[in-house]
């Protein structure tokens, strides 16, 4: 099979979310700023955000730029590397945190990064173990497709591996039960897609069940979530979220007119930024980020059915998992149609490394899109069609 154009739709819709990002923390940046420098005591300019934040952006790109260059055969070659290297990470964080080393970041009593002083920026491992997860899966399911083996231990052994780490490591020892949720939806897609029997998938599901109940039980902040959720516990960030959308209505307030921002919506440039949206542009804008989110996902399976090779197929199918639960997540929980989690919306909120590495599985699946049969059997259907109309022709000149 040779290499065609990549599907450009997928690297268009990233790059919008992106814009979108850009102008809305271009908005509300000043504001978010002057916020914290009456609440913290520090000295932010008007542009500390948004230069910040467009540093991300343009790094971000160029990791896109990179995942859709560096052939797949090397990525799946190193996927239990990365994998490891990402669980490592991941424990170092803790470890480190533990022994309280300045070079690690804590928030609210978690601690989830290192902190890179050169560029002022924190840096999540589970960023990467999400790409070790993605890779390693994908290959694993392939190569026991290929030896006879994938519903015997041999395939459900490391695979089981994979979450018992990420629950571990991630769930428990981060508190990061958004991140953990994010990952086991990656799994459990990819061995829907990998046609993996049905009745070990409900078993896979009913082992996750169980853990996400101890997760969210033996800690209280999740529980608190849940009551605020159901309105029995604290509701600020609930209804403040739900005031953004009601104020903004159709249309929403305009750029520079949002009040939320102001120090009253909690997190407003990163958990929280869907609700500044709908307050600064309405239920258009809005809707507009979720159909752009719509077309990066429908394109991304599009790559993964048309794509002949098993473990880049699952690969397609585990991004999309990634950045539909990260939606899913983020909008369901500041629209109050679940409990809120603090997790980034992909491409439009205020932060690193999760753009960086989403935008470099992005990257994976624009790399993947150049390698499909699709433009293939368009290539066929229109020579069979030319064939047919020269065909059609000469008969007509015959009679």
């Amino acid at each position: 099979m040779r290499k065609h154009k990549a599907d450009r739709i997928i690297a268009l819709a990233t790059i919008i979310l992106m814009l979108i990002g850009t102008i809305i923390i271009y908005s509300i940046g000043g504001r978010v700023a002057q916020a914290q420098n009456a609440a913290t005591g520090k000295h932010f300019s008007e542009g500390y955000y948004i230069l910040r934040y467009g540093a991300v952006v343009i790094m971000s790109l160029i990791a896109m730029f990179i995942a859709s260059k560096i052939p797949y055969k090397w990525l799946d070659k190193h996927a239990k590397h990365i994998f490891w290297t990402g669980a490592v990470l991941c424990a170092c964080v803790t470890i480190f945190a533990k022994l309280n080393a300045s070079f690690v970041t804590c928030d609210l009593g978690a601690c989830r990064a290192f902190y890179i002083p050169v560029i002022s920026m924190g840096f999540a491992p589970v960023e990467v173990l999400k790409i070790g997860v993605l890779l390693y899966s994908a290959k694993l399911i392939k190569s026991r497709r290929e030896s006879g083996k994938l519903e015997t231990a041999q395939f459900w052994v490391p695979y089981a591996t994979m979450f018992l780490v990420t629950a571990i490591f991630v769930g428990w020892w981060q508190k990061d039960f958004g991140s953990t949720v994010v990952i086991s939806t990656m799994m459990l897609a990819m061995l829907f897609a990998g046609r993996v029997k049905i009745q070990q998938i409900l078993l896979a599901i009913g082992v996750l069940a169980v853990a996400a109940v101890i997760l969210i039980l033996t800690q209280q902040h999740r529980i608190n979530r849940i009551l605020g959720w159901e309105g029995s516990g604290n509701t600020y960030h609930k209804e403040s979220s739900l005031m953004s959308f009601g104020t903004g209505g159709l249309l929403g307030v305009g750029l520079g007119n949002s009040v939320q921002s102001s120090g009253y919506l909690p997190e407003s440039m990163t958990d929280s930024i869907f609700s500044i949206i709908g307050e600064v542009w309405g239920f258009m804008g809005a809707g507009l980020v979720i159909v752009t989110y719509a077309v990066l996902l429908w394109r991304t399976l599009l790559v993964a059915e048309h794509t002949e090779d098993e473990a880049q197929s699952m690969a397609s199918v585990g991004v999309f998992a990634w950045i539909l639960s990260h939606v899913i997540i983020n909008v369901g929980g500041m629209t109050g149609i679940i409990p809120m989690k603090g997790i980034t919306l992909p491409f439009l909120s205020y932060g690193g490394t999760s753009m960086l590495f989403a935008a470099f599985a992005v990257g994976i699946v624009i790399q993947i899109s150049g390698w499909t049969k699709r433009t293939k059997i368009n290539e066929d259907s229109s020579s069979r069609w030319g064939q047919r109309r020269t065909r059609d022709a000469g008969s007509r000149r015959s009679s």
